[in-house]
């Protein structure tokens, strides 16, 4: 099967707290992949899809945790939903940037 997405996916584990427009309450869960465009995250609360979230991302490469102002629920799936992006700061992209520049797995050296 061919990806066809904008963004590559990369695998990770991440701790992710996060909250919905209409409930301040924080929730967590992993996020398990991750591009520019978005991630995908398990977690045992039930979300559904086009719900506004904002997300703090934990990545121990970096010192600060990334914060994602505004992103929506685009799919959800036994215990599992995708997210998009869709507002972030300046530092906080870079900071993204950042991540998946680390966290992108590295080729095998050919002999």
């Amino acid at each position: 099967m061919i990806e066809c997405r904008e963004h590559p996916r990369i695998p990770v584990e991440l701790r992710v707290l996060f909250s919905t427009t209409e409930q301040t309450e924080i929730r967590q869960g992993t996020m398990f992949d991750i591009s520019a465009g978005g991630g995908a995250v398990t977690s045992t609360v039930s979300m559904s899809a086009g719900t506004g979230v904002k997300l703090l991302i934990h990545a121990t490469d970096l010192a600060v945790p990334i914060t994602i102002h505004s992103a929506a629920v685009r799919w959800v799936k036994h215990g599992e939903f995708g997210v998009e992006f869709l507002r972030l700061t300046d530092l906080d992209r870079s900071r993204l940037q950042r991540l998946l520049h680390l966290a992108r797995p590295r080729s095998v050296l050919q002999d």
